[in-house]
């Protein structure tokens, strides 16, 4: 349950000093504080695809196969586009209980700005994965595939003797910022200013909104009956909140 007037304001330091008395500018010094420790300088990444060249997004994309288990990344830049290959990895595959090997993968990192995945590009890239001994192809969107696309994969899939996978642009999104912090350190380019929080519907059904910084925290928003509405009831509860400070309820 959240309340209102906070018994306690934080100190310099962030930590929670009792007994302040209540006052009418209380409320607002706190939520600045809020506001100050959710913006903290240099923890924004620029996820505005419009700002991130492909070379740029295709080294973003090497990185975050580094850091979710891929090895031997070779990343091949514009000296690849002519075999239809952006990035070569491999993992680490156990099939079974004690058997290991080591799966050959091929990366293809598409930035969209306005546009999506089409099924003449996407055949075109499966086609271009057979001249590469693989075992797996994985390709990288940021958009979202549709329902139609997805079902003409299942079907062509078996044409082709590898694997296929697409990490459309919330599964990208949520790998990007479960690594923010080392991604930023290896990728000082993608450093950019404040930018608003990106909120996403997760569940249709239940209206239970989502945020690309705090992936483990949701928004539940009931009696409500679509989307949109769940928005601008949890955009007049963040106003709320963000004027009045919280506490928690013991």
């Amino acid at each position: 349950m959240w309340a209102c007037k906070p018994d306690y304001e934080p100190d310099s330091g962030g930590n929670r000093v009792e007994n302040i008395p209540q006052h009418p500018t209380y409320s607002a010094r706190f939520a600045e504080y809020i506001k100050l420790d959710l913006h903290a300088e240099g923890s924004f990444m620029i996820t505005d695809w419009k700002q991130v060249s492909p070379a740029l997004f295709e080294k973003l994309c090497a990185a975050v196969l580094q850091k979710t288990g891929f090895t031997n990344i070779k990343w091949y830049g514009e000296a690849g586009s002519d075999k239809g290959r952006d990035i070569i990895a491999e993992r680490l595959d156990t099939p079974v209980p004690g058997i290991q090997r080591y799966e050959g993968w091929m990366v293809q990192c598409k930035r969209y700005t306005k546009s999506s995945l089409s099924k003449s590009e996407l055949k075109e890239l499966l086609d271009a994965a057979l001249e590469h001994k693989i075992d797996s192809l994985l390709i990288i969107v940021t958009s979202t595939v549709s329902a139609n696309l997805r079902d003409w994969l299942t079907t062509a899939s078996e044409t082709y003797p590898f694997k296929e996978y697409i990490w459309e642009e919330l599964d990208f999104r949520r790998q990007v910022n479960a690594h923010k912090l080392e991604l930023l350190e290896s990728i000082p380019e993608l450093a950019g200013g404040k930018e608003p929080l990106w909120m996403y519907p997760r569940n249709h059904n239940e209206i239970r909104l989502a945020c690309n910084e705090f992936d483990e925290v949701e928004i539940v928003v009931t009696n409500v009956d679509n989307v949109e509405a769940a928005k601008a009831k949890a955009t007049e509860f963040l106003k709320h909140l963000e004027a009045n400070g919280f506490e928690w309820w013991d």
